[in-house]
Parts: C-alpha cells; sequence; structure tokens
C-alpha cells in the first residue's frame, strides 16, 4: 500500500463470487434489454443491423410498426455478410421479407427458414416512419454461457466458503 501498511490477501474464492456475481447479472441485464427503435426511412434501402447467428443456424423474427398515416409499405432484406465495413448497396443473395403495407400498420414476421451460421445484414426498405425489433433465435443459444460460467463461478466460490468456514 502507499503508506507502507499491509492489507491482508484476499481468498480467490471471495474474488469468484463477486466476478460470478458481475458477470451473471451483467449477462441477464444486457440479454433482456431489448427495445425496439424507431427509423425515418426516405425511400432508400438503409443497413439497420448485423447479426451474427453464431455457431449453428438460426431464425429471425421481425416486430415493425407503423408510424404514419397512412401506412407505407415496409420491405426487410437479409443479406450475407461479405467481409467489409460497409454495406456497398447491393441485394445479391438477399432474403427479402415483405413487414408492412397500408392494410397492416403492425406485424411481427419470422424467417421461413433457418439462416445457416454466419453474419448477415439486416436492410430496411420503406419511406416513412416505422419503429423494427429483430429477435435472434439460434439453435444453440451462445449468449447464455457468460451468464452459465458466472453462475457457476459463485456456486463454486460459496461453497469454497462454506468450506473454509467449517475448518
Amino acid at each position: 500500500m502507499a503508506g507502507g501498511g499491509d492489507a491482508p490477501s484476499i481468498p480467490v474464492w471471495d474474488m469468484a463470487v463477486l466476478a460470478g456475481a458481475t458477470i451473471l447479472l451483467s449477462t441477464i441485464v444486457i440479454v433482456s434489454w431489448t427495445q425496439p427503435l424507431n427509423y425515418n426511412l426516405n425511400g432508400n434501402d438503409q443497413e439497420v443491423l448485423t447479426v451474427h447467428t453464431g455457431l449453428s443456424t438460426a431464425t429471425l423474427t421481425f416486430d415493425a410498426s407503423c408510424l404514419d398515416d397512412p401506412c407505407q409499405p415496409l420491405t426487410v432484406w437479409v443479406v450475407p455478410h461479405d467481409g467489409e465495413e460497409s454495406w456497398d448497396g447491393s441485394l445479391a443473395g438477399a432474403q427479402e421479407v415483405q413487414l408492412l403495407n397500408s392494410d397492416t400498420p403492425q406485424t411481427s414476421e419470422t424467417l421461413n427458414e433457418p439462416l445457416p451460421a454466419g453474419e448477415y445484414r439486416i436492410i430496411l426498405d420503406g419511406d416513412g416512419k416505422y419503429t423494427f425489433e429483430t429477435t435472434v433465435n439460434r439453435e444453440i443459444p451462445h449468449e447464455f454461457v457468460p451468464a452459465i460460467i458466472g453462475a457457476l463461478l459463485m456456486v463454486w466460490g460459496i461453497w469454497r466458503k462454506q468450506q473454509e468456514d467449517l475448518d
């Protein structure tokens, strides 16, 4: 310590409990904290999101609602990511999903076929104001791995602390 003092060392199991609790809680907050975003489109295709399916296949669910009256059509394109930083505007190999039209101002649509493992760009095409949200349903939900690791660290730390108290 700076003043020349000494502090007792912290047992590794106490640190495991703190680290595990932090990892577990932050993972739960991050996974559950999704909010739809508002987009103001002017008739041009706009990249709004990049989705990574992880190690397995995944299906996508799109929730959209129109904020204008009358509602203009809204289409979403799922384009395989080519590795480039910015999207060049190409829709080659893309899947098209018609979300909204003048008759349906709000919808929830799921892709018919699961996407193979990889990364995809989500492109919106419409003219108007919309609320849009994408949900990724992975076959192997790897986003929960940190929560499992955090829970295991907490359980081990608490168990080890109880063993110390018994001695």
